[in-house]
């Protein structure tokens, strides 16, 4: 007999974890799955830690699709879900996905429904998935829930890409002109200095100060990383509580060109998703719920939980949104969902929504790409000029001794 620790997530989903005496770790799992629980992880007391699914690592989007249409194709053709999950075990190259697959044909085996097995993934499933599938269990449309979930996830997929096509680009450019700006001064002036230092010539202010910012750089490059580390650890702290989400989320959306791009994206997602939610049968409040809390920035988060509050105690969607997001949600969102509500058909507007904004994202991402390259020309330039024009005075100084 051994001793095993086990975790679980009960039925009120509430994480647990145990000890029990057993013979092997089977037993165990047999036991676990007599009592309707989602298995996380059973390991023998002393023993290297074996779980069923291991560290569970984020999965791309794109498995999720392919996930999505192929258990939707085998419910279709009336496959049992224990089945199908066991010939998509055997298909799916993805390790990580490859064992989540496998915790969630062992939970359905023990009597629990895919939704519930789902949400004993929260990091891999999220909430919008999960509420989705239920609603496709309780109304008998599994595979058609599941073939709109694999669609919306792509599309939420092109849209992530395109923000992280706007994120990444002015990141790299950035960070080319701050290593050559680096280079210029921990390379190029030392090497002007000494050359003045050895002529015994008296340098003009713009030259001095160059100097000074090369020295102070080459000696104090250790207490300038240090302080940036500082820095760093310091901001991360400070966006971990309540107060510092809310400024970051707001710093967000306000940096220039940057910020009104993100804010596009997150209206896209927004109609989307609550479209999504609403064509699939979950009511209003629910979907609201679920957007907020899947909406990526706190700031938009706040203004859905009090739009969702507002509309709980009988106000309208488009109201309640102009009421708590006026400035997050333009006047064309707010009355094309008002439209949508008086016209019975929401969902279709808030298609119409998305679309519009994913292509104004497209537009937004083309016009900053074709910026940022005079841009940085322009900056470099006038590094280089204003380097090049304070480490020439002093040899145009030279030159006009000589020439006397």
């Amino acid at each position: 007999m051994a001793n095993f620790k086990y975790t679980i997530i009960n039925e009120e989903g509430k994480k647990i974890q145990g000890e029990v005496e057993s013979t092997d770790r089977n037993s165990v799992i047999s036991f676990l799955r007599k009592e309707l629980v989602t298995i996380i992880s059973v390991e023998e007391v002393g023993a290297q830690k074996v779980t069923l699914f291991g560290k569970e690592k984020a999965i791309k989007l794109g498995d999720l699709v392919v996930f999505s249409r192929q258990l939707a194709t085998l419910v279709k053709a009336g496959v049992p879900l224990v089945k199908g999950l066991s010939i998509m075990q055997a298909q799916i190259e993805n390790k990580s996905l490859q064992k989540i697959v496998n915790s969630l044909q062992l939970n359905i085996e023990s009597g629990r429904s895919l939704s519930e097995a789902l949400a004993g993934h929260p990091k891999i499933f999220s909430s919008i998935y999960i509420n989705m599938v239920k609603a496709g269990e309780m109304g008998g449309a599994l595979d058609l829930i599941l073939e709109k979930m694999a669609g919306y996830l792509e599309d939420i997929d092109k849209l992530a890409r395109k923000l992280k096509g706007a994120l990444i680009y002015p990141s790299v450019v950035i960070t080319m002109a701050v290593v050559i700006t680096a280079f210029i001064f921990i390379k190029v002036i030392p090497s002007f200095k000494e050359m003045f230092v050895s002529l015994g010539l008296t340098l003009p202010l713009p030259t001095r100060i160059v100097i000074g910012i090369s020295d102070f750089i080459r000696n104090c490059y250790v207490y300038i990383l240090i302080f940036i580390a500082i820095a760093v650890v310091v901001t991360r702290l400070f966006i971990a509580t309540e107060k510092g989400r809310m400024l970051f989320g707001r710093a967000c959306l306000t940096i220039p060109i940057l910020g009104n791009i993100i804010l596009k994206v997150m209206l896209a997602r927004f109609s989307r998703t609550l479209a999504t939610l609403v064509k699939s049968g979950i009511s209003i409040i629910n979907s609201l719920d679920i957007v907020a809390r899947t909406a990526g920035n706190p700031v938009i988060e706040r203004a859905l939980v009090n739009a969702k509050a507002r509309v709980g105690r009988g106000e309208k969607i488009g109201e309640s949104l102009r009421a708590e997001g006026g400035t997050l949600f333009p006047p064309l969102v707010i009355d094309m969902i008002s439209v949508g509500e008086e016209t019975g058909s929401i969902s279709p507007m808030l298609d119409k929504i998305s679309e519009f904004y994913e292509a104004e994202t497209d537009a937004a991402i083309s016009a900053l790409m074709s910026l940022i390259e005079p841009m940085l020309i322009i900056f470099l330039g006038g590094i280089v000029a204003m380097i090049a024009l304070s480490m020439f005075l002093p040899i145009m100084e030279i030159i006009k001794k000589l020439g006397h």
